[in-house]
């Protein structure tokens, strides 16, 4: 316990806050998610993020941002009350990397592994994979670009 509060303390003032953004964000959109569509959290959260992507960065900074913004979102995972699964915690990220004007993508693939098909979330800034290893499009065949509102069917 002492090693993690230290270790804790050693944190940056942003990455403190991304953590404890972790703990308090992704339990509500945890449970978001089970009451409600894909579609309609998608479309309130690009709703909520309000004109944070008309100042875009594109910056070297935004990559090293993200980054570490999804390791303290990783951390709220294992440390907090709800792990979440890719799609909730990429979520999670998704909106608070867009909160920051970065232009992160959610992006959605599949494979069939025998009689089975998996699917995976994961988030992309300037075409590399954030809460995922880079090698996470030659496992998964992503949709080709972006989630969007035109690719989710409505009820």
């Amino acid at each position: 316990m002492n090693a993690t509060w230290v270790r804790f303390c050693d944190l940056s003032g942003r990455e403190r806050r991304d953590f404890f953004l972790g703990l308090l964000f992704l339990p509500i959109v945890v449970t978001w998610l089970r009451v409600s569509t894909f579609r309609s959290v998608q479309h309130a959260l690009e709703k909520w993020h309000g004109d944070a992507l008309t100042n875009q960065r594109d910056d070297t900074g935004a990559l090293a941002e993200s980054q570490s913004a999804s390791r303290m979102l990783d951390a709220a995972s294992r440390r907090g009350i709800v792990r979440g699964n890719c799609l909730s915690r990429s979520i999670a990220l998704w909106w608070l990397l867009r909160r920051r004007g970065i232009p992160a993508q959610l992006r959605i693939g599949a494979r069939k592994i025998g009689n089975q098909l998996e699917a995976h979330a994961w988030i992309e800034v300037a075409g590399h994979a954030i809460n995922d290893s880079d090698d996470v499009q030659t496992r998964y065949a992503p949709f080709a670009g972006p989630v969007t509102d035109n690719m989710v069917a409505q009820k």
